[in-house]
C-alpha cells in the first residue's frame, strides 16, 4: 500500500495514544533506546510489553539483573520429529541484548520502577513451524531484519541523501539527531521509515515467513494489557521492531484470531540465558539484525549516559568524542601487533577530517561512516592491499570489539555450561572475550596438558565449537605420529555456550557428559551393525585413549576381539592392527598402560589380516586402500610394536599375492614391498616388469603393475636406473594408440612423487636420449585433461593427412 506525507505522518501519530505507545525500534538502536529511556522516565507506563518469544518473560529478572553484564543473549532450540522420509529436523536461535538494546532498556527501566514487563511474541518452536527452512548450524536471529535490507524505497532514499547503504542512512536520519527529536517526531519518523520497507514486501511473503501469525500474536496480548490496565493508570508500552508496529493500529481496530499453532511435531525445545560477544552481535560478522559495529554504538551509548547527568545529551558532543575514542584505540591498535607507525599528526589529522566529513555530509556531527573515510585518508599510507588491510582489519576490531557478557547469579544456566567454564579456566584457556588464540600442547612430557588435550578432544565430541587442531599427532586416524606436541586454535563464542546447553543432555559436568556421548556412539554402532567393523571398533578404542574414558574401554576392547575375528574385509582388518599398535607405542600420551589385551588383540588382527589377505579378491573394490593396507602391515613389522610378530606369514602373503592375484596393481605392490625388504632380486623384478609390459593385453595394464611398484617401492624410480631403461625401452615399442590410451595411468604411476623425485627422474630419462635440458617441466596453464585431449585431437589429425597422402608431413 502506497502512503503520500501526510498519511505517514498519521500512522506516527496512531502509535501514540494515552492508552497504549506502540513503540517502534530498530533492534540494537542507540537513538531508540535513548527515547524509550526518557519516554518510561516522564510516563511511566502500566505495563511494558516487548517482541520476544512469550516464554522468555520468567528470564526478565535476570536481564535487569544489576549483576547482567551485557552482551548476553537467550539461546532457544527445537527439534521437530522425523515425519515420513523427512530426517529429524534441528532449529536454533539467538535473541541478543546490548546495553544500549531498546528491548533492554525497556526491561529494565520497567524492573527498577516495578512495572510489569513481559514478552508477547510466539515461542521460537512455533515460530520454527510456520517456516520451512532447516537449521544451517550457525543459528538464526529472533530479531532479523532482512525486510529492511530488501526494500527498493530505501535503497533510493539513501541514494538521494548520499548514503551507501540503509545502515549509514539510518544513522544519518535517527542516531544521530536521537536526543533532539521529541518523542513524537521520533516516532513518526521511525514509523515513516518502516513503512517504506513494508511496501516492498507481499502479503504472501510476510505469510510465508511467519510475520503475520507473529504480529496477531502480538496483538492479542496488547489487547489483553489493554483490557487489563486500570483506569487512570500509564499508558500500555508495546516495544516492537518497526516493522510490526506500523500494523499493530490495524490490528487493534481489526483484530485477527490469535494463532493456534500445534506443538506436536516437537520433540525436545528448550531456552537458556548465556554469554553474548560484540564480534557475534556485529552485523558484519553475519548478524543479520541490529546495528553494525557494537564497541561504536556501545560507546555512543556509554558517553550519552555520561552527558545526560551534565545536562548536555543532546549535542554533538557525545559523537565527537566518541570518535576521537575510537580513532585513538585505532592508533594504538596499529602500533601495538602489526606494528604500523601512526604519528600524532596523522591522529588529529583523522580527526579533524571525521569532523570535516560529517559537515560535508550536512551532518551535526560524525557517523561510524565518517570515522572510516577518515581512517581510510589519513592511516593508510602504504599499498592500500598490504598496509590498507592492516589498518582496516585493525579499525574492525577497534569499532567491532571483543566484549563478552556475564550471566547474573541464579540464572539456571545448565551446569555443563559453567562447569566447561571451569575446566577451562582451570588449564588457562581463555574465555572471558571472543579473541581468537593459540595453544601448543607437550603430551609426552606435561600431564597438564595432556588434560587440556582430553577436555579440547571432549568438547568435539560434543560437537561443541571452541577449538580445533590445527597440527600435531591424530591418534585415531594414525597421522602425524612423529610429531610431539598438539597445536590448536580456539575462541570461545556464544556459539560456545548454544551448543553447551544442547549437549547438557548428556550430563551435568563435561566428563560425563562426553562419557555418555560416548557409549551412546557405542551403542548406536552396535544397533547399526558398525561395530563389527575392525576398524570402527579400533577407531573407537583408540578414541576412547585420547578423552581419557579408560574406565569404558573395556566393553570397547570385547566389541573389537569380536569385530577381528569376524570382520571378512582385508582392509579394516589391517587398519585395526595399525590402530593397535599406535595403541601400543603411544601409552604414554595416551596414558594405555593398563590395556594389557593390547598384545594379544594385535597377534590375533594380524593374523587375521595376512589370512584375509591370500583371499583377496579379483577385483577389489578400492584398489588403492588395499595397497595402503598392504604398507601399513609392512610398517607394522619393522616397528616397536610388531617386532614379536611372525614376518614370515606377511611374506608368503606377498609372494602368493604377486603371483597369482588377478590385478596387476595388486602385484605390483607386493613386487614393490618385497624388492625395497631385498627379497625380491633385481633381475627378478625387471623380468616381471617386462613381461607385464610385453605381455599384458591391454596397455593400461601393464602401467597398473608399475603404478603399483612405485606406490610401495617408490626409491627404486631412481636408485635403481636399469628400471627407467627397461620402462623407457618397453614404451617404445607401444605405438601411439596405445601410449594416448596408457597415459592416464601412466601419470598415475608418478602422481606420487615430490616435485624434487619429479626432477631427478625427469633428469634420468632425458639421459637416457642425450639431453641434459629437457626444459620446464611444469606449464600451470594447461590440466591433464587438456593435455589429454590435445593428444587425442594431434592422433586424429595425423590419421586423416595419412588417409590423404600427406603422412609425410608428420613424419608418417
Amino acid at each position: 500500500m502506497q502512503m503520500d506525507v501526510a498519511q505517514l505522518r498519521a500512522l506516527g501519530a496512531r502509535l501514540i495514544t494515552p492508552e497504549l505507545v506502540v513503540f517502534p525500534v530498530r533492534h540494537h538502536s542507540p537513538g531508540c533506546a535513548w527515547q524509550l529511556r526518557r519516554l518510561i522516565a516522564q510516563t511511566p507506563p502500566s505495563a511494558v510489553l516487548v517482541e520476544g518469544p512469550r516464554s522468555f518473560t520468567p528470564m526478565v529478572p535476570l536481564l535487569a539483573s544489576p549483576e547482567a553484564r551485557m552482551p548476553l543473549a537467550v539461546y532457544a532450540y527445537a527439534v521437530h520429529k522425523a515425519e515420513g522420509e523427512r530426517a529429524e529436523q534441528r532449529r536454533s536461535a539467538y535473541y541478543p541484548f546490548c546495553d544500549y538494546s531498546p528491548e533492554l532498556v525497556a526491561l529494565r527501566e520497567a524492573h527498577q520502577r516495578g512495572i510489569q514487563a513481559r514478552f508477547i511474541d510466539l515461542d521460537f518452536s512455533e515460530q520454527s513451524l510456520l517456516e520451512s527452512a532447516g537449521d544451517d548450524g550457525e543459528g538464526e536471529s529472533l530479531l532479523e531484519e532482512r525486510h529492511y535490507r530488501r526494500s527498493e524505497h530505501l535503497q533510493r532514499l539513501a541514494q538521494q541523501l548520499g548514503c551507501r547503504d540503509h545502515e549509514e542512512l539510518w544513522e544519518h536520519l535517527f542516531e544521530v539527531p536521537a536526543a533532539s527529536l521529541s518523542l513524537e517526531e521520533h516516532v513518526a519518523r521511525v514509523a515513516a521509515y518502516c513503512q517504506l520497507a513494508r511496501v516492498d514486501s507481499s502479503e504472501q511473503e510476510l505469510q510465508a515467513d511467519g510475520t503475520l501469525q507473529r504480529e496477531a500474536e502480538m496483538a492479542w496480548h496488547v489487547r489483553e494489557a489493554l483490557a487489563q490496565r486500570p483506569e487512570g493508570a500509564g499508558p500500555v508500552v508495546a516495544v516492537v521492531g518497526g516493522f510490526h508496529a506500523v500494523i499493530l493500529p490495524d490490528l487493534l481496530a481489526s483484530p485477527p484470531p490469535r494463532p493456534r499453532i500445534s506443538r506436536s511435531a516437537i520433540s525436545d525445545e528448550n531456552a537458556a540465558l548465556i554469554r553474548y560477544s560484540f564480534e557475534r552481535l556485529d552485523r558484519l560478522n553475519g548478524y543479520s539484525a541490529g546495528m553494525t559495529s557494537p564497541a561504536w554504538h556501545q560507546r555512543l551509548w556509554d558517553q550519552m549516559l555520561r552527558l545526560d547527568k551534565l545536562g548536555t545529551a543532546g549535542t554533538p558532543q557525545a559523537r565527537a568524542a566518541a570518535a576521537l575514542d575510537a580513532l585513538t584505540d585505532v592508533a594504538l591498535e596499529l602500533r601495538g601487533k602489526p606494528a604500523v607507525p601512526l604519528p600524532t599528526p596523522a591522529l588529529a589529522a583523522a580527526y579533524e577530517q571525521t569532523l570535516r566529513l560529517a559537515q560535508l555530509r550536512q551532518r551535526p556531527a560524525p557517523v561510524r561512516d565518517d570515522v572510516m573515510d577518515a581512517v581510510r585518508s589519513c592511516f593508510i599510507k602504504g599499498d592500500a592491499d598490504a598496509d590498507g588491510a592492516l589498518v582496516l582489519a585493525a579499525t574492525h576490531r577497534v569499532l567491532c570489539g571483543t566484549a563478552m557478557g556475564t550471566v547474573p547469579p541464579g540464572a539456571h544456566t545448565p551446569p555443563l555450561v559453567n562447569d566447561v567454564a571451569w575446566r577451562l579456566r582451570r588449564q588457562r584457556l581463555k574465555v572471558d572475550d571472543s579473541q581468537p588464540r593459540r595453544a601448543a600442547l607437550d603430551l609426552y612430557r606435561r600431564p597438564a596438558h595432556r588434560m587440556t588435550s582430553r577436555l579440547l578432544h571432549g568438547l568435539l565430541m560434543l560437537n561443541v565449537p571452541f577449538g580445533f587442531r590445527t597440527a600435531g599427532p591424530d591418534f585415531v586416524n594414525g597421522i602425524g605420529l612423529d610429531k610431539l606436541q598438539e597445536h590448536w586454535e580456539y575462541s570461545y563464542s556464544a556459539a560456545t555456550e548454544a551448543a553447551l546447553v544442547e549437549a547438557s543432555v548428556y550430563g551435568p559436568t563435561l566428563p560425563l557428559a562426553v562419557a555418555n556421548r560416548f557409549v551412546e556412539r557405542l551403542d548406536r554402532m552396535q544397533a547399526d551393525g558398525e561395530a563389527k567393523s575392525a576398524s570402527a571398533a579400533a577407531k573407537m578404542l583408540t578414541q576412547g585413549c585420547v578423552l581419557g574414558l579408560h574406565d569404558h574401554l573395556p566393553r570397547v576392547i570385547a566389541l573389537l576381539a569380536d569385530a577381528v575375528a569376524g570382520d571378512a574385509t582385508f582392509e579394516s582388518v589391517a587398519a585395526a592392527v595399525a590402530n593397535l599398535a599406535v595403541l601400543l607405542e603411544s601409552r604414554e600420551p595416551l596414558e594405555a598402560r593398563g590395556l594389557d589385551e593390547l598384545p594379544a588383540l594385535l597377534t590375533a588382527g594380524y593374523r587375521r589380516a595376512v589370512y584375509l589377505g591370500h583371499e583377496l579378491p579379483d577385483k577389489p573394490a578400492d584398489p588403492a586402500a588395499t595397497v595402503q593396507s598392504l604398507s601399513q602391515l609392512r610398517e607394522l613389522l619393522v616397528s616397536e610394536a610388531g617386532r614379536d610378530l611372525d614376518a614370515a606369514l606377511y611374506w608368503l602373503m606377498l609372494e602368493h599375492l604377486q603371483a597369482r592375484h588377478a590385478a596387476p596393481l595388486i602385484r605390483g605392490a607386493a613386487a614393490g614391498l618385497r624388492y625395497s625388504a631385498g627379497r625380491l632380486p633385481e633381475a627378478d623384478l625387471l623380468t616381471a616388469l617386462d613381461g607385464h609390459f610385453r605381455g599384458a593385453p591391454e596397455p593400461h595394464q601393464a602401467v597398473a603393475f608399475l603404478r603399483g611398484l612405485l606406490q610401495t617401492a617408490r626409491e627404486i624410480a631412481w636408485q635403481e636406473p636399469r628400471l627407467l631403461e627397461v620402462v623407457d625401452e618397453l614404451l617404445q615399442h607401444w605405438d601411439q594408440d596405445a601410449f594416448i590410451a596408457a597415459l592416464p595411468e601412466l601419470r598415475l604411476a608418478f602422481a606420487g612423487m615430490t616435485p624434487k623425485e619429479t626432477d631427478r627422474i625427469a633428469q634420468a630419462v632425458g639421459g637416457l636420449h642425450g639431453a641434459d635440458d629437457i626444459g620446464p617441466l611444469v606449464h600451470r596453464a594447461l590440466d591433464a585433461k587438456t593435455v589429454q585431449r590435445n593428444l587425442e585431437l594431434s592422433q586424429a589429425l595425423r590419421a586423416v593427412l595419412v588417409e590423404d597422402g600427406l603422412g609425410e608431413w608428420v613424419g608418417a
